[in-house]
């Protein structure tokens, strides 16, 4: 990376965001900082109760406020509660209720300098590291399969988070130093869209991606994929982080 491009910090690009059937809604949610140098995405669990706005209180708070832990986790579940009269439930949703819902959380925080990215990664929502549009790095899977076992998610229900205490949160970060990359961008997608994309890693599918500009190709483009058998019908989401100067001529 050249003294010139280092005057261009990475920055959100685009987000493009739809549900899997055009009769059901889609639980996925995205938030990005004014500045765009902070994004997050979180994917509701759909076996859970009403997970879409849950999914957009943990997008929101990430962006309003990075330093993830306990506390934040628990004033989180207090303000999605807060929107709901559980004595007006019929006993089944009362009970839907109380098992809780259920999101991941991949945050992304962008330092001003450009040198280096933050990464929070909590479930099966993958990052992607890519470079001159080959995969670098991939968060927190590597491999198709590793999408097979259950992701760990946060939860309404505080009793479903005793795994996630401090040291857990803490050991969601991670660092991504891009300064020594050429035209380092980030792709941040739910994971159907992540296992489709470390199905085949070494092939042209990050660059399918990138080549994505507005929502009507990205429409198309799951659901070609989705008809084809290659990519699970769910809800799918994409965001792009790079660098304008970059992905203008990449």
């Amino acid at each position: 990376m050249d003294a010139e491009t280092d005057l261009w910090p990475l920055r959100v690009l685009r987000v493009f965001s739809i549900p899997k059937g055009a009769d059901t809604c889609n639980e996925d949610r995205t938030c990005v900082s004014d500045d765009k140098s902070i994004c997050a995405v979180s994917d509701g669990a759909s076996v859970s109760f009403d997970s879409g706005p849950w999914a957009e209180i943990l997008s929101r708070k990430f962006v309003e406020n990075q330093e993830v832990s306990k506390s934040w986790i628990e004033a989180a579940i207090q303000q999605y509660r807060s929107n709901y009269n559980r004595d007006a439930m019929s006993w089944a949703y009362q009970a839907a209720f109380d098992r809780g819902s259920f999101a991941t959380l991949l945050g992304v925080v962008c330092a001003s300098d450009g040198k280096g990215v933050r990464a929070f990664v909590l479930g099966d929502t993958l990052l992607a590291f890519i470079d001159n549009g080959k995969v670098v790095r991939t968060l927190p899977y590597v491999q198709a399969d590793e999408f097979d076992k259950s992701p760990t998610l946060i939860s309404t229900n505080g009793l479903e988070n005793g795994s996630l205490d401090e040291d857990a949160l803490s050991d969601a970060w991670q660092v991504l130093t891009v300064a020594s990359h050429d035209a380092p961008t980030l792709l941040l997608m739910t994971d159907a869209i992540g296992r489709w994309l470390l199905e085949q890693p070494e092939s042209e599918r990050a660059r399918q991606l990138l080549d994505i500009t507005d929502l009507a190709a990205f429409t198309s483009f799951v659901h070609l994929e989705q008809t084809e058998g290659r990519m699970k019908r769910d809800d799918s989401t994409l965001i792009v982080v790079g660098c304008e100067c970059v992905s203008a001529h990449s």
